[in-house]
This record gives structure tokens, sequence and C-alpha cells, in this order.
């Protein structure tokens, strides 16, 4: 979620003027308010109609069929959290001005509504982390509008996943709806997203799979999302996507929007890389992510032509193995080409690599790959992945440093780029210690690189201190963290 403490009137004449667009991170949702209307007398209940079990419609099965199946499963998430307010009335542009000469403002509880899917009878509900995180009370709603208490079992901020655990009522069913294989999705197919938008009730809405693997979108640190054009609104994250068949193949959980709202770019977790994050938050309540221990680079037609492969091959170059990783103890090595992961075709290394996460250490996986002409496939248990942790930089490597928003910044410079393995082809400052203050509360880190604020290319900290300082409120910052494009809103 992403909680901007300015008004709405210069937020989007700010978005406006710099044409950022914003991904949707589940704003807190104030209950609809409806004009006075006359009463209208209820609709006479339709009869009864047998239904078959979730997942076993027929592929003829119409869509008002599968959304009387899927409902059920669907359940509105009600969080509230206690968070500190700040002196002043809050939205106020004036008393944003003078905040920061007003000191706290004492405890406030704020409510959040969001969505989320039973995925297993017992009471097991998967919904995103951003509308459960830090939550001190959590309840959810059953489509038939009872209310149940709910407790968190695990979050994985990483890939935006989180577990819940409903505890049924006596003599009360719960539906669970079906994982689907999200790798059976093709561009074109329909698919429904399920959920409570803006808090007005469970809604559904009908599009097509827009693209599949996106990846590099600055919203979480692992991605393969399904792309769809089925609207999705504020409120719809931890909702269901679901296929024709009534299976789950996404967890939605953000948009692309210059208003907020729905413009048709919608964003959902696939089954496939959700349902082991979910295995592993029930299992051991954290996830321990795969490692092979390999440099990977996408394949293009110079790469494949430089290490003998036809300019159109396609597949992920490796670049180097790690002589205490476990692929240094199989049949892999530089310039070998993986082309499928298990049954999984490959078509990026942010792909592979997420996938490789998501199996979880320990886990035997099965890698084709291509070498001089012919294919083979290696078996190679994968092992946890390091902690890599990013250290100040000593001040010896540091020139021309200074300190803005709890940020300590460096001009880039051959010794940073070599210890936070920076890329030639990447410009700007380099954060280099952090302290207190917006920048590290919004979630930069030591070895980020800063592109741009506002859109305004920053290469000294003197230019970030004058854009910063001259941002209107929040400072919109661009940062380039490993092959990763991040968006920060950064407060004043």
């Amino acid at each position: 979620m992403l909680s901007l403490g300015v008004s709405v009137l210069a937020l989007a004449a700010a978005l406006t003027a710099l044409s950022i667009v914003i991904v949707e991170r589940l704003p807190d949702e104030p209950s609809p308010v409806a004009d006075e209307a006359p009463a209208i007398p209820p609709a006479e209940p339709a009869a009864p109609r047998p239904e078959a079990p979730l997942g076993d419609l027929s592929p003829s099965a119409g869509t008002a069929d599968v959304v009387a199946h899927c409902l059920p499963a669907v359940v509105n998430i009600s969080s509230r959290r206690v968070t500190q307010e700040p002196g002043g009335p809050s939205g106020n542009p004036f008393f944003d001005l003078l905040r920061p000469f007003l000191g706290g403002g004492g405890p406030r509880e704020s409510q959040s509504l969001g969505s989320g899917v039973i995925v297993d009878p017992a009471g097991v509900v998967l919904t995103n982390h951003h509308v459960v995180a830090e939550a001190t009370e959590i309840r959810v709603t059953l489509s038939d509008g009872r209310e149940l208490a709910a407790r968190s079992v695990g979050s994985d901020p990483e890939s935006d996943i989180a577990v819940l655990r409903i505890d049924p009522e006596d003599g009360l069913a719960l539906s669970a709806l079906p994982y689907g294989d999200s790798t059976a999705l093709r561009q074109g197919d329909s698919v429904l997203a399920i959920g409570n938008p803006f808090g007005v009730g469970q809604t559904v809405t009908m599009g097509i799979v827009s693209a599949i693997g996106r990846a590099s979108m600055g919203i979480t640190d692992y991605e393969d999302f399904i792309q769809t054009d089925a609207a999705i609104n504020p409120g719809n994250s931890g909702g269901a996507l679901v296929n024709s068949r009534g299976q789950l193949v996404g967890i939605n959980t953000a948009i692309l929007s210059r208003t907020g709202g729905s413009h048709g770019i919608g964003f959902a977790i696939p089954s496939n890389m959700a349902r082991p994050i979910a295995e592993a938050l029930l299992r051991d309540g954290h996830v321990t992510r795969g490692w092979l221990g390999v440099a990977l680079q996408d394949l293009n037609p110079q790469l494949a032509r430089s290490i003998g492969l036809a300019p159109g091959a396609r597949g992920v170059a490796l670049m180097d193995v790690e002589p205490a990783g476990p692929a240094a103890g199989v049949d892999l090595a530089r310039g070998d080409v993986i082309t499928r992961l298990d049954a999984e075709t490959i078509h990026s290394s942010r792909q592979l690599r997420n996938l490789l996460a998501t199996r979880g250490a320990g886990t035997e996986v099965r890698l084709t790959r291509a070498r001089g002409g012919a294919e083979g496939v290696v078996t190679v248990t994968l092992a946890e992945r390091p902690v890599l942790r990013a250290e100040a930089a000593p001040a010896g490597e540091v020139t021309g440093g200074a300190e803005v928003a709890g940020l300590t910044l460096a001009p880039m410079s051959d010794p940073l780029r070599s210890r936070y393995s920076i890329a030639t082809d990447v410009t700007g400052v380099v954060v280099v210690a952090t302290g207190q203050g917006p920048g590290p509360s919004a979630g930069m880190q030591v070895g980020d690189v800063i592109v741009d604020v506002g859109g305004q290319t920053v290469e000294t900290p003197e230019q970030f201190r004058a854009a910063f300082e001259g941002s209107f409120f929040v400072a919109m910052v661009r940062v380039r963290r490993g092959d990763a494009t991040r968006m920060f809103f950064v407060g004043r």
C-alpha cells in the first residue's frame, strides 16, 4: 500500500505535471455513501439449482456458472492498524507545511479494505501482504455476509503474498477455490477478476490475459505477473483471478494508473508462483528461496552469435558459475543456454531467477540446457539463497558525500561500482549509508542508485538535494537496485 500524506488535489496536479505512473497498492477505502432513494422491494429469490463441486465445471460452462461457483470462496478483508498520527489535521496543505514543527499527534487507528481467496476449506485464506501488513486486527467477511476473525499465519513482502487462517463457526462449511495451472494461460484467454473494489461488496469483472511473464515493474522484488484488462480497482488487491473452469490462476495485486482507478492494465501473481509460497508460509511461517549459484543474462542476437548460436535462439545465457554454488557440482558451464526449468519454457533471466527462488531450497529441479548445438537435461538440488546485505561504504571510497533525507549520498565512482556491483551503463547518485529519515523509511537501502527525482536526472548529491527540496510535499524518486528499477515516494 502506498499511503501518501498529501492532499488529493496536490498529488493529482503533481502526477499530471510529471506524467508519473503509480502502482496501486490498496489505499484505505471509506465506506461509500449513497443518496437517499425510495426503498426497492427485494426480488423474489431464484429457485435453487444443483451445483457441481468447485473445479468440476465442464469447459462448456457459462460465465454465470463459473461466477456462482467461485463467489463463495472469495472474501472481503478488513484490517486495522495503529499508526503514529503527525500533528495537525491530516490532508490540510497549510498544516502539511507546518508539520515538521508541530511534533507527533499520537496514535491513530486506520482501516484498510481488501480481498482474499479461501484455498482450503479448513480456513486458509490467500491474500496480498500489503493488504494486512502491520495489522493489529483482521476480519474476514464471507460472501453470505458472515464476519469472522482471522489471524496471520505468515507473510512474504518480497512477493506480496500473505496467508491468513480463519476459524469457521461450528457447522459452517467453507468453500475453497482450487488452484489452476497458470502456466497454461495464453494471451487472449478469458479471465474473471473477483474482489471488493472500493468497499462496495463482491464484484466480478471480465477480461482477457493481456500478457504473461511481466517483470521489472518495480512492484515487488520477485515478479512474474499476469497482465489483464479485467477491471481491477483499489480494494481488489488479494482477490481472485480465475479461468473459464473456475480455477484460481492468479492473485490480483496492482494496477498501473494515473488516477487511482482502472485503466485496463492490472497485474496478478500467478497461482504457480503463489502456491509454493503459501505452502512454505503454512509449513514454516517464512519463505526459504532457492538458489542455483549462477550469473545469467538475457539472450539477444549479438550474444547468441558470440557463443555460436543462431540469432533467433531462445533462452537465458549462463555467464558464470559460483564455485561454491549448487551449479558447480553438475554439468553446467559458462556459455550454456538454459531453455527450460522442469516443464516451463524460459524467456528471461528474471523469470528463471523467480522460478528458482519460488521452488525453494532443497528442491530438485531439471534444467534443459543447450550446448554446442545439442540439448541436455541436468538435475540439480537448489541451495538456500544467501542473504546479501550491502554494507556502508568506507570513508576512503566516498568523495563529495552529503546527507539528505536520512541518506548519505555520493557521486558515482569506480570503487562504488565495484563495491555494489553497479552496471557500467547506470548513472546517478549512490546511497552509501542510511540513518533516520524519510528516505530509509520509504524503503531505500545502501547500494541503491538514485536515477532521477520527479523525472529530473540527478548525478550529484547537490542535484538530489535541490530536486528533493523542490518537490511538492512528496518526492518521487526512481532508483536502480541490481537489475530492477523501483519507484519510492519520499515525504518531505
